[in-house]
């Protein structure tokens, strides 16, 4: 037994002083295509799912663009901005409404349109079912054939306020403008089915410009990869 003892001890000695086995350099290489070919086969599947559901999203987006129009000013603006039809003001407008739009950038703006007698307004309110939601925002004032005022949300103020909208799209929408005086209204249905498709299309356009950024990462990497592989 004492024997038997000693031979281990000896025996672990051995394998200590060798220590691990070192990968020799040709192991290495193997090692390293084989992910390589992980690599590439995970970019490929990547790259086909954004091409599928691309293929899904795409008429989505066209039928939703149809009832936009893009607007910019060539003369002032970098980017332009996709709005509804029914949200258009025409010349100066005289519509008490609000207003949405989405940017070339995707950057998603929420504009409280007054025409009337001056308020001041810089806060939105609005409620439904007992329910209310505040947003404050930047004002605008001008005159032209009458007093013009113009409040505007953007980023998330914006999504936040249509998507109030979207959650109370079947109740009655209270909308009041609150400054030095205030002013209320009900929102049109048209104006909420406007605000609504608005709000569709920038998730929409989101979800084409990720699925496209991930089209060209994955393109990237499978020409990486397989550069690599043909070495």
């Amino acid at each position: 037994m004492k024997n038997f003892a000693i031979v281990l001890i000896l025996s672990a000695a051995m394998f200590s002083a060798c220590g691990p086995h070192k990968p020799t350099v040709a192991e290495l290489r193997r090692e390293k295509r084989m992910q390589d070919s992980i690599n590439l086969l995970m970019q490929e599947q990547s790259l086909a799912y954004a091409d599928s559901v691309l293929q899904v999203i795409m008429p989505t987006a066209d039928s939703l663009l149809a009832l936009f129009e893009y607007m910019k000013n060539e003369k002032y603006e970098d980017n332009g901005y996709y709005i509804h039809k029914q949200l258009k003001t025409s010349g100066l407008g005289q519509r008490i409404y609000l207003q949405a739009f989405v940017t070339g950038n995707l950057k998603t703006v929420v504009r409280s349109m007054y025409f009337g007698s001056k308020i001041e307004h810089t806060a939105i309110t609005l409620s439904a079912d007992s329910v209310s939601s505040r947003f404050n925002g930047e004002p605008h004032y001008y005159e032209a054939e009458g007093t013009h005022e113009m409040v505007t949300l953007e980023s998330s103020d914006a999504v936040d306020l249509l998507q109030f909208v979207n959650a109370y799209a079947g109740s009655r929408i209270k909308v009041t403008l609150s400054g030095k005086r205030s002013y209320a209204y009900f929102l049109k249905e048209k104006d909420i089915n406007a605000l609504l498709e608005t709000l569709r299309l920038q998730v929409v356009m989101s979800d084409i410009r990720q699925l496209e950024d991930r089209q060209r990462q994955a393109s990237l990497q499978i020409e990486k990869y397989k550069r690599r592989l043909d070495k």
